[in-house]
């Protein structure tokens, strides 16, 4: 399993695949809807974005939901909806260190 590095600012996001200085980092931006839910979006000012980042942020971003917090980890709820109306979903957790 890959871990990601995610390092975070109010506003912005970078992931590092593998820990901080492998390979190249993305960047992401933030916009909070309110204080529990966030949309993310590829920062194509930052790096060259590939087809499905591209593709993501021509869809409205991914839209991420606090579910619960337990200890030092946010387990959420990450939900993209295409401009065709199809809803792609997934679960997760992040941890801080």
């Amino acid at each position: 399993m890959n871990k990601t590095v995610i390092i975070r600012k109010e506003k912005s996001q970078t992931e590092w695949t593998n820990g901080i200085g492998n390979g190249i980092p993305k960047h992401e931006i933030i916009e909070w809807i309110d204080n529990c839910t966030y949309r993310l979006t590829y920062d194509s000012s930052m790096t060259k974005l590939d087809e499905t980042e591209k593709w993501i942020n021509e869809n409205n971003g991914i839209v991420v939901s606090k579910r619960k917090i337990e200890g030092k980890c946010m387990f959420y709820n990450a939900t993209m909806t295409t401009n065709d109306g199809q809803k792609i979903s997934q679960k997760g957790t992040i941890c801080a260190e």
